[in-house]
C-alpha cells in the first residue's frame, strides 16, 4: 500500500500568511495547528521553537521546513503557508528571505513514515516552479489549493509498515 500525502492536506490548511517576522508568521500557523489538531497552542508553540533553536528550518531557496512530532494526534497534519510578505530573519540556509512554509506536525511514534514524509515534501517543495506558481498565487489559499493538489496527487509515499504496527 502506498500514501499519498496529499491526503493530509485540505482546505484548511492552505492558509496566507500575513506576518513580517519569523514569529509572526510562526504565530499564524501555530494557530491554525492548534485548531486543526485539536493540541494546546502552547504544547505546539514549545516544540516548534525548542526545534527551531536545535537548527533553522529554513532550508533555502525561500522554502521553510517547520516540523514536529507530538503523541496525541492519529495522523499527520501538512499546513502550508504562503507569506505575502518575504521573511527576511528566517534565516535560511542560503540567507534568502522565506516565502512558503510547510509546517508537519505528526504522530510521534513510526520515525521511519514520519522520516519519508518530510523527505518526500522536502523532494516536492523544492521545486523552483512550484514556489514561484505559489508566490503568485498568495492571497488566493483556493488557487494555493488547486496548485498543491495538482502536483501531490500523483506523487506517493511508499508505505514502510513494520509487521503489526500501522503507519500513523
Amino acid at each position: 500500500m502506498k500514501i499519498d500525502f496529499a491526503q493530509f492536506v485540505d482546505k484548511d490548511s492552505v492558509m496566507t500568511l500575513v506576518g513580517k517576522t519569523k514569529l509572526e508568521v510562526m504565530d499564524q500557523l501555530i494557530s491554525r495547528a492548534a485548531d486543526l489538531t485539536k493540541l494546546s497552542r502552547d504544547l505546539i508553540f514549545r516544540l516548534v521553537w525548542k526545534r527551531e533553536q536545535m537548527m533553522t528550518t529554513g532550508v533555502g531557496g525561500m522554502l521553510a521546513l517547520p516540523h514536529i512530532r507530538v503523541n496525541d494526534i492519529l495522523h499527520p497534519y501538512v499546513i502550508v503557508g504562503v507569506c505575502e510578505n518575504p521573511i527576511e530573519d528566517y534565516q535560511g540556509q542560503d540567507d534568502l528571505p522565506v516565502r512558503v512554509i510547510v509546517f508537519t506536525i505528526a504522530p510521534d511514534e513510526n520515525q521511519e513514515a514520519y522520516l519519508q514524509l518530510l523527505s518526500g515534501i522536502s523532494r516536492r517543495f523544492r521545486n523552483p516552479a512550484l514556489l514561484e506558481s505559489l508566490i503568485d498565487a498568495v492571497g488566493n489559499t483556493v488557487q494555493i489549493y488547486d496548485i498543491i493538489k495538482g502536483v501531490l496527487k500523483t506523487w506517493l509515499i511508499p508505505n514502510f509498515k513494520n509487521a503489526g504496527s500501522k503507519l500513523f
